[in-house]
C-alpha cells in the first residue's frame, strides 16, 4: 500500500512537471507582440515554405532540380490542412506572412490536445475490457501514459513544430480506438473506420504505415479472411488512386526518388536510446510485463487469450520493426517513435489489467512505475533548471531578424545562404531559395540542376548580392569561383557580403 501511494505521488509530480515544462516552452516560443522567427525541429523551414505555398495557391510539389530547388517531403493533407488553417487566421486577423510560423504552431498544439484525449480514451477502454478499471492505479494509468507521450520529454518541441507527425499520430490513435471499441460487436464497421482514419493519418505523413501493417497482420493471425481481404483491397484501391492522380512530382516527393538517402545503424541506435530514455514511465513497467509474460504460464495464457492484448502485441511488434528500418535513415529523429510508444502504452495498460486478474497485482510493477515516474520528474526539473536539454528555442530570432533587415537593404536580386533567411517574409528576393537539406547531397552526386544550380547562377552573375558564409574566394561556393563578385568590408550578422563586380 505504501509503494502504491508513493507511485501515485510520483505520478502527480511527473505530470505536473511535464505540464510546467511544456507551458514554459510554449510561453517562450509564442509571442503576440511580434512574429518570432525560430525553428523547433530540423529542416522546419522547408515545411514552413511549403505551407506558405499552399496559403498562396502555389504548387506545393515541385522538381527540386529546377529553380528554386526546393522540395516538399510529406503527404498533401499536411500542407493543405495547415495552409487552410493558416490562411484563415492570417486573413481574419489581417496578419502578414511573417506570422505564418506562429499561427501554424497553434494547429500543432490542437493536435497535441486531440492526441491526449483520444489516447486517454483508448487506454481507458482497453484496460476496462481486459479486467475493469477498479483500482486507483488502473484509473490513473490511461491519463498518465497519454501525458508521458503527449506532453512529456519525448514530445518536447514537436508539440509546437510545423510537421505532419502530430496529426498523423492523432488519426492512428483514433483508428485504433475505433477498432478496439467496435471489433468485438461490429467487426466490419471496426475495419472500415480503421481504414478511413489510417488513410487520413497516411495522408499527413506517408511513413505512417506501422498501424496499417499491424492491423492487417492481426486480421491474418485471427484468420479473419473476409475482413483481411476487404481491408487490403480498400487500401490498395485508395492508395493507387491517390498516387496516380497526384502526378509525377507528387510521386517523386512522397517516395523520395530524387533524394540521395544516407543510412546508419549508429544513428538508429541514438534515436531509439534517446526516445526510450524520454519515455521511462512506459518503457520500464512494460519491461516488467514482458518478463512476467515469459516466466508465468498462468499470466501468459490469460494475456494471449485476450484479443485486445494480442492486438496491441502484434501492432507493437510490427510497428517497431518498421520504425527501426525507417530510423536507419539519417534524417530520422525521436518523432518516429510516437507510434510504437502509443502502442506500447496500450500493451502496458493491458498487461497491468491482466496482472490484477491473474496475479493480484505485481509489487515489482509498482516499484518500477514509482522509479521511472520519479526519474521522469527529475529529468523535467533538470531541463527547467537549464542543466540538460533545451528550454528556450528563441535564441536565433533576434539574430535572424537583424540579419534579414541588413540583407534587405542591399542591391537585389539577393542570394542568402541561410535557408530560414530565404523564406519569402524574411528576405526580399525574386525567388525564395529555401534549399532542402538534400540539395548539397544531390549536387555532390552530380545530379543535373537547372542553370547548374546556385553555383551556375553565381558564375553567370545573376545575383547582385551574395550573403554567404565565405569570407575568401578560395573554394568558391557550390562550384562557383566567385570571380564575378567583390567581398565587402561589412557583414550582415554572421554572413559575408559579396557584391557583383559588373552587371
Amino acid at each position: 500500500m505504501k509503494i502504491e501511494k508513493l507511485s501515485i505521488a510520483a505520478f502527480w509530480a511527473a505530470i505536473g512537471l511535464m505540464g510546467l515544462l511544456m507551458a514554459v516552452r510554449l510561453y517562450l516560443i509564442i509571442s503576440f507582440a511580434e512574429p518570432l522567427q525560430i525553428i523547433t525541429s530540423g529542416d522546419e523551414q522547408a515545411s514552413l515554405f511549403s505551407v506558405w505555398k499552399a496559403v498562396n495557391d502555389q504548387a506545393v510539389y515541385t522538381d527540386p532540380t529546377r529553380s528554386p530547388y526546393t522540395m516538399s517531403f510529406f503527404n498533401g493533407l499536411f500542407y493543405y490542412s495547415y495552409g487552410l488553417w493558416t490562411s484563415f487566421w492570417l486573413a481574419t486577423l489581417s496578419l502578414s506572412d511573417s506570422w505564418l510560423p506562429t499561427v501554424s504552431r497553434f494547429f500543432s498544439l490542437l493536435g497535441v490536445a486531440a492526441a491526449w484525449l483520444s489516447l486517454t480514451r483508448l487506454l481507458q477502454i482497453s484496460g476496462a475490457r481486459v479486467c475493469g478499471n477498479t483500482d486507483i492505479i488502473s484509473r490513473l494509468m490511461p491519463p498518465a501514459c497519454a501525458s508521458v507521450l503527449c506532453i512529456g520529454p519525448l514530445m518536447g518541441f514537436w508539440a509546437f513544430t510545423v510537421r505532419p507527425d502530430l496529426w498523423a499520430l492523432v488519426f492512428e490513435i483514433i483508428a485504433v480506438l475505433a477498432f478496439v471499441r467496435l471489433y468485438a460487436e461490429k467487426n466490419l464497421t471496426a475495419v472500415l473506420l480503421a481504414v478511413v482514419f489510417l488513410l487520413l493519418g497516411w495522408s499527413f505523413k506517408q511513413a505512417s504505415i506501422g498501424v496499417i501493417a499491424g492491423i492487417g497482420l492481426f486480421l491474418l493471425f485471427e484468420r479473419q479472411w473476409r475482413l483481411l481481404a476487404i481491408y487490403t483491397v480498400l487500401f490498395i484501391a485508395v492508395w493507387t488512386t491517390i498516387i496516380y492522380l497526384g502526378g509525377e512530382l507528387y510521386r517523386h516527393s512522397i517516395f523520395f526518388t530524387q533524394i540521395q538517402l544516407e543510412y546508419s545503424l549508429s544513428h538508429s541506435a541514438r534515436v531509439w536510446s534517446n526516445g526510450l530514455s524520454k519515455s521511462l514511465p512506459i518503457v520500464g513497467p512494460l519491461a516488467v510485463v514482458f518478463v512476467v509474460l515469459v516466466k508465468n504460464q498462468t499470466f501468459r495464457t490469460f494475456f494471449l487469450g485476450n484479443w485486445i492484448c494480442r492486438f496491441f502485441l502484434i501492432n507493437l511488434g510490427t510497428s517497431s520493426l518498421i520504425i527501426f528500418l525507417m530510423t536507419i535513415q539519417n534524417g530520422s529523429a525521436e518523432n518516429y517513435l510516437f507510434t510504437p510508444l502509443f502502442l506500447a502504452s496500450g500493451l502496458l495498460v493491458c498487461g497491468h489489467a491482466a496482472s490484477r486478474s491473474q496475479l493480484s497485482g505485481m509489487s515489482s510493477f509498482n516499484a518500477v512505475l514509482l522509479t521511472t515516474t520519479g526519474v521522469q520528474a527529475l529529468l523535467c526539473c533538470l531541463v527547467l533548471a537549464g542543466v540538460i536539454g533545451v528550454l528556450d528555442g528563441t535564441k536565433t530570432h533576434r539574430q535572424w531578424v537583424d540579419t534579414a533587415r541588413c540583407i534587405n537593404q542591399l542591391p537585389k536580386p539577393i542570394f542568402t545562404e541561410g535557408t530560414y533567411l530565404s523564406l519569402p517574409w524574411m528576405t526580399e528576393s525574386a525567388e525564395p531559395f529555401v534549399l532542402s537539406y538534400t540539395y548539397s547531397r544531390a549536387r555532390k552526386s552530380g545530379i543535373p540542376h537547372e542553370k547548374d544550380g546556385i553555383g551556375g547562377r553565381i558564375n553567370n552573375g545573376e545575383f547582385a548580392t551574395l550573403a554567404i558564409s565565405r569570407n575568401s574566394p578560395n573554394g568558391g561556393y557550390d562550384g562557383a569561383d566567385l570571380l564575378n563578385y567583390t567581398l565587402q568590408p561589412t557583414k550582415c550578422g554572421a554572413l559575408s557580403i559579396w557584391s557583383r563586380a559588373r552587371p
